[in-house]
């Protein structure tokens, strides 16, 4: 079968970057987040390599990724990181990963479902400003002290996690709350694990109390706008062809709606990349495409299956089959992730996890 568009994703990137990732953290432990299938870098790929790397689990948000996780990766700690729906937590306990809790009706029942012979392993979320998973404070202490009582629980962690870390303001208040929680509490277990920063924490918050990190999309080779970079380099390529060349006049009309007029005789190029394949329709008339190492700007609406692009300026007439780049560098030019999202409107998460099925995802070593 023939692709019309590849997604290419570097296995020596990928390693690179969990070593500088590591070297970032200055010892503390890294837990990988490779949920939604590691961002759309695939999460089979991802599992293993990361865990070569020497992280020290894996963390998904369901128990679908954890079941893959374990085909391929079966030695690895697994951290299911949102709540299980309520039928779900029979299996959870089963399967032995580590689950992140939030109320302590949820404790309760994993301390009834489980077995004292294997203790479960609990991890105790706090919310200190997210409003998504987590206790407030004062339940967050009274589920600790239910998981140290009983017999058929273990605590492993507990967490919290920043909405925003690069709001330095609240980021303190966040800190501050959850430090004064670890505070009243008693002994905590030796191997027990403080954990709250994300890729951004890691780069922009001071350690505290916490020994592990939870980071995923730099482990992708994407930095966030407002982190300095920790040395990671790009570990995805998004690459297509053009699908057809043609000459058009000064006024002709391009795309649905007719959004974009041409200003002038234009070559166009047709690339079979569309929002059907994860190119956001809020690129229409503003994003671009690379071919023979410059930048060619899409013209009119992103259909579903196609973009259409200026071909006018490059140095030599482009013809079928000459290569395209959406993501990735072609001579000196590069597009990365970052900018794409900035372009679109939205942020490098929704760029990567939008990669859908028309992409032929291939790796390289």
């Amino acid at each position: 079968m023939t692709w019309r568009n590849r997604v290419e994703i570097s296995y020596s990137a990928l390693r690179r970057n969990v070593a500088a990732v590591r070297a970032a953290t200055g010892g503390r432990a890294v837990v990988a987040v490779v949920k939604a299938d590691a961002y759309g870098i695939g999460l089979e790929r991802c599992a293993r390599i990361y865990h070569d790397g020497g992280v020290a689990a894996l963390a998904v948000a369901a128990m679908l990724e954890g079941d893959r996780i374990r085909r391929i990766v079966p030695e690895a700690r697994v951290i299911l990181l949102g709540s299980p729906l309520p039928e779900e937590r029979r299996a959870v306990v089963a399967s032995r990963y580590e689950v992140c809790c939030s109320s302590l009706d949820e404790i309760n029942e994993y301390a009834h479902l489980a077995d004292p012979g294997q203790p479960m392993p609990v991890h105790v979320m706090v919310d200190t400003g997210m409003g998504r998973f987590g206790a407030r404070p004062q339940e967050a202490a009274a589920m600790v002290a239910r998981v140290l009582s009983a017999s058929a629980l273990r605590l492993v962690g507990i967490g919290t996690h920043y909405p925003q870390a690069d709001d330095g303001e609240f980021s303190v208040g966040q800190e501050a709350t959850f430090a004064a929680l670890l505070a009243d509490l008693p002994p905590l277990p030796a191997d027990c694990w403080i954990h709250y920063a994300n890729s951004e924490g890691l780069m922009l918050r001071p350690p505290g109390p916490a020994p592990v990190v939870r980071v995923g999309l730099l482990l992708t080779g994407v930095v966030p706008d407002s982190c300095p970079d920790p040395g990671v380099e790009p570990a995805l390529r998004w690459v297509s062809s053009l699908s057809l060349t043609k000459r058009l006049p000064k006024g002709h009309s391009i795309s649905y709606n007719r959004t974009h007029v041409l200003a002038r005789d234009t070559l166009v190029g047709i690339v079979p990349v569309g929002y059907a394949d994860g190119f956001p329709i809020a690129l229409s008339n503003r994003g671009e495409m690379l071919v023979q190492g410059r930048r060619c700007a899409v013209l009119g609406r992103v259909t579903m299956d196609y973009c259409i692009i200026d071909l006018t300026d490059l140095p030599h007439d482009a013809v079928p089959g000459e290569a395209v780049v959406l993501i990735g560098q072609q001579g000196e030019e590069r597009i990365t992730v970052t900018e794409v999202a900035r372009q679109a409107g939205t942020i490098p998460y929704d760029i990567l996890c939008g990669l859908r099925g028309r992409c032929e995802v291939v790796g390289i070593p």
